[in-house]
């Protein structure tokens, strides 16, 4: 769809030599007849300025009219060409790049041939192709580009490793994301670099931010929020050298990070990345800066039970460390790999998923985020599956998956299923779970062959009732249901909770606490209000214990959460139980500084004030005790 002769000509001449069947139109009306009786095109190469209407708006207008049309979009323009527009214009039609006037012919025909591969592999899903690349070390940077540029839904918890997989390839463009709401956040790359987030929430948090952080004291923080000058607080605080510009390029990151965060839903997403030539700018994130980005997004915003629906498949696996592991890696210093003590040594011992989930002293969340996030970095993958070494194995991995399938609905376990299975048909997700179970087990008598037999009828009547939309859609209706009640139950319930921690009621908190973790494990705060009663309810003689519990808490604490008054207070509980008296002190004051009127923190510092002066008094009066031995008589 180009009105350039000259330019729709080449086009046309280049690709019919590549052995491609092309249509040129000059004109909306021209293409709306192609379009009207070729409804198997493959791309939409457009200019955006058109006779009679913008290329944007025609494609709008083409989507709509035939929304059986599966044509991917280049988009082409000579004019305009800033960034805004390029980002804008890829997010409103989808498109899948954005070529800049004048460009060369081969960057064509690397496109058409880029798109080629993933349409022969109809067959397999581009999220399982996703997944598979756990299981394979050698797969290339150009086969990583191919799957990220095939994929169109996905779960919101799946762009942690998308995000990954685009920084660690160093492509440049825009991957543009699809709620179900209907809002459109677009990030942007600039060779592996992250260098932009627009997203719908324009929450800032920098006041917060800057205090949290230390770079600028409260006082200060408020004065630039009430500069009659209208300038922003960075350059407020930049101009009246109260802050330095490389402090506020690390708020900014975090920021991004935050906006980052706030994508990674548990939901159903569509996404499509659009390449173009992207500048670079600052603040940007770098795969190093990434990493502990990754590793928070993984610890805070992933839900356990999506990522035992994901390893389902892999848990007999044996996991191994990849040619890219290396002992003094970064990533192994990080809270989920340190809560697990002598991981590393353990991925040399050929274990399972299953065999690190049963090592004493090891919490089953930390197992999943902490294997979920080496997957993510590449650092280790999965080899071969290890056979059953014994009935009593087999029978103990059925017990786990009974666990997850019972007392779910047909919606609920086939859901379950196409997680695992990576969005294959039902028939093959059914065939590889089936797979998963192992062999019959050969004696009908035994507990094994029962559950075995439970497993196996139950998953086949879920992708049986599947197939009756109506009951399909009574299931759905009923699941949601469910969750939203579920839901509103949970932030009731965190109400009561407030009130029973203010009044140091903490047995009664963790009671109600368990009990919204089982409504709902995604209530916000969740993990700090945890925290506080924990470690209000400690007992001395189980003070090392409920220190590491808390610890792995506040690492599930998600980055939109920690700039509140909470956290920093929860903090300070942290360290004044662990007898750092000083840190516990500084956290109480920056929750006093984000919030005055939080009593709770006011009242610790209160105490820890009270403690310091009984303290004087104790040494000055053994002061005086020791002197008075030396006075002359």
């Amino acid at each position: 769809m180009e009105d350039d002769e000259a330019i729709g000509n080449a086009l046309k001449e280049i690709l019919s030599r590549a052995g491609h069947q092309v249509y040129l139109a000059t004109r909306p009306d021209e293409a709306n007849t192609i379009l009207s009786t070729q409804n198997n095109l493959d791309f939409l190469f457009c200019d955006c300025l058109l006779p009679q209407m913008t290329g944007l708006d025609f494609i709008k207008q083409a989507r709509n009219n035939y929304p059986n049309a599966r044509f991917k979009v280049v988009l082409m323009s000579g004019i305009y060409t800033d960034k805004q527009f390029i980002q804008e214009a890829t997010q409103s039609t989808q498109a899948i790049a954005f070529l800049k006037k004048p460009f060369e012919m081969e960057q064509v025909l690397k496109l058409v041939k880029k798109e080629e591969a993933p349409k022969r592999e109809e067959s397999s899903s581009a999220r399982k192709l996703l997944y598979q690349m756990f299981a394979n070390p050698t797969v290339t940077s150009r086969q990583k580009r191919k799957v990220i540029e095939s994929i169109e839904e996905v779960s919101g918890f799946d762009l942690p490793f998308l995000y990954s997989l685009l920084v660690e390839t160093k492509s440049s463009g825009y991957l543009n994301i699809y709620n179900a709401d209907g809002s459109v956040s677009g990030i942007s790359f600039c060779n592996g670099n992250i260098v932009g987030v627009d997203v719908d929430d324009k929450t800032t948090f920098l006041g917060e931010m800057l205090i949290q952080s230390g770079y600028a004291t409260p006082k200060d923080v408020q004065n630039a929020l009430r500069d009659k000058n209208n300038r922003r607080i960075g350059n407020y605080l930049i101009q009246n050298n109260q802050l330095s510009p490389h402090a506020f390029d690390l708020i900014l990151m975090e920021q991004m990070n935050i906006r980052l965060v706030r994508t990674i839903v548990d939901q159903k997403i569509r996404v499509n990345f659009a390449s173009a030539e992207v500048e670079m700018s600052n603040p940007s994130i770098d795969a190093d800066t990434l990493s502990y980005y990754l590793h928070d997004w993984i610890a805070s915003k992933i839900s356990l039970n999506w990522l035992k629906s994901l390893y389902v498949m892999w848990s007999g696996n044996v996991i191994v460390k990849s040619p890219t592991f290396r002992d003094d890696h970064p990533a192994l210093t990080m809270s989920l790999i340190k809560t697990l003590e002598g991981l590393p040594l353990k991925l040399n011992n050929q274990m399972t998923l299953s065999q690190l989930l049963d090592v004493k002293g090891y919490s089953e969340i930390a197992v999943y985020k902490a294997i979920h996030f080496l997957l993510t970095k590449g650092l280790v993958v999965f080899a071969q599956r290890a056979a059953f070494a014994n009935p009593q194995e087999q029978l103990k991995v059925l017990k786990k998956i009974w666990a997850e399938l019972d007392g779910k609905n047909g919606y609920e376990i086939t859901s379950y299923m196409e997680t695992a299975a990576g969005g294959a048909s039902m028939e093959a997700a059914l065939a590889e779970f089936l797979t998963m179970l192992g062999d019959q087990p050969q004696d009908a008598a035994s507990e094994a062959f029962a559950v075995w037999s439970k497993i196996k009828r139950t998953a086949e009547d879920a992708v049986t009732a599947s197939q009756d939309s109506n009951k399909i859609d009574q299931y759905r209706q009923a699941t949601q249901k469910s969750e939203a009640e579920a839901k509103l139950r949970a932030t009731t319930l965190m109400e009561e909770v407030k009130k029973q921690l203010q009044y140091n009621q903490y047995a009664k908190a963790l009671e109600t606490l368990a009990e919204i973790a089982r409504l709902n494990p995604q209530t916000q705060q969740l993990h700090l209000y945890s925290s506080w009663a924990k470690l209000g309810a400690v007992d001395p003689a189980k003070k090392q214990f409920v220190l590491k519990e808390v610890e792995l808490e506040l690492v599930q604490v998600p980055p939109d959460e920690r700039y509140d008054t909470l956290f920093p207070f929860v903090v300070g509980l942290f360290n004044k139980i662990k007898g750092d008296v000083v840190a516990a002190r500084k956290s109480f004051e920056k929750s006093v500084a984000l919030d005055p009127s939080f009593i709770p923190a006011r009242r610790e510092i209160s105490l820890l004030t009270a403690a310091n002066k009984k303290q004087d008094v104790f040494n000055m009066d053994l002061k005086q005790v020791v002197s008075g031995f030396f006075k002359k008589r």
